[in-house]
């Protein structure tokens, strides 16, 4: 879709951007292994609310094979970053609903720093290309022309997209390939992620039974609780229809499993949409992630790191 891009939206956007590119240069800093993952995505959060944004979505901090939508839990407090590691964090910026979205994969792992360096090396050539009118199976083409230069596979069901006003995903695909059925361009007037996800593993993801985010259906909701109805009253007028997770509703004094009982019941009655985690399908092999948030306005706009240059 395509946003009105008058003078302020291009300043909520810029500024969410500028917010997720100093918060993605204190992440840089600050993992290492042996920090805890609840403390980690608890300071990135309280780190982009310091800086005057909110957090589109719950940090995401996946490691080895897990792809995306792996936040920690309330009482993951002993999970740890291990030495040899690779750890993706995803990082969702938003400023009154304008969203940067952006990622980066640390490697504390020398077997891997090649899949780490062809996923940069992709992401700088896809941006390269970008701009109104090109097509979004160029940009696929060349991600994954890039990955098999080095011997390994783009993740092919997951991609970028374009991204509205409290809107992640808002309908439109940038696939990781070459794929012939995607149709769509670039338009003056986008916003979109560009997101090369790559493995040394079979090339797609599985969703796994563990959920860890949330996030609410449009529409009218019958037959619930008073609780259950208190929850999406919450969830409404904080989170709106952005993803959340339970560590986000803490405020709310629930005890922890019939917090997480509500939340199932809810998704079951089609009042939250899920978002399971999400695996490579060989469970031994290795993901890696890079993103960036481009504007196409008179030309393109990298908002989530200025020292690119397109």
């Amino acid at each position: 879709m395509v946003v009105n891009m008058d003078e302020e939206v291009v300043r909520k956007y810029i500024k969410a951007g500028d917010i997720a590119w100093r918060v993605k240069k204190s992440v840089i800093n600050a993992i290492r292994p042996g920090i805890k993952l609840l403390k980690l995505a608890n300071d990135i959060e309280n780190l982009i609310r310091d800086l005057g944004g909110e957090p589109a979505f719950p940090i995401n901090v996946s490691i080895n094979s897990v792809a995306a939508h792996k936040t920690p839990l309330l009482d993951d407090t002993n999970l740890i970053i291990n030495e040899g590691d690779v750890i993706k964090v995803d990082i969702g910026v938003h400023v009154e609903g304008y969203i940067a979205d952006t990622a980066l994969t640390l490697c504390f792992n020398d077997r891997y720093l090649g899949l780490v360096e062809a996923c940069s090396e992709a992401l700088e050539k896809a941006l390269s290309m970008v701009g109104a009118g090109v097509k979004f199976s160029h940009i696929g083409k060349v991600i994954d022309e890039t990955a098999r230069k080095y011997s390994f596979r783009t993740i092919r069901n997951l991609g970028g997209h374009s991204l509205d006003r409290y809107e992640i995903h808002s309908g439109e695909v940038i696939p990781n390939y070459a794929d012939p059925l995607s149709f769509g361009k670039f338009k003056k007037g986008g916003v979109y992620a560009i997101e090369p996800f790559l493995s040394n593993g079979k090339g797609y993801v599985v969703e796994s039974k563990e959920v860890d985010i949330y996030a609410l259906s449009r529409g009218k909701y019958k037959g619930l609780t008073n609780q259950e109805l208190s929850l999406i009253s919450y969830v409404s007028n904080r989170f709106k229809t952005l993803p959340f997770c339970e560590r986000w509703l803490e405020e709310l004094g629930l005890d922890l499993i019939k917090l997480r009982t509500t939340l199932k019941e809810l998704a079951v009655k089609n009042v939250l949409r899920q978002y399971p985690v999400l695996n490579e399908a060989l469970s031994t092999s290795i993901v890696v992630q890079f993103e960036e948030t481009v504007i196409i306005a008179d030309g393109v706009i990298v908002i989530t790191n200025p020292n690119i240059k397109t």
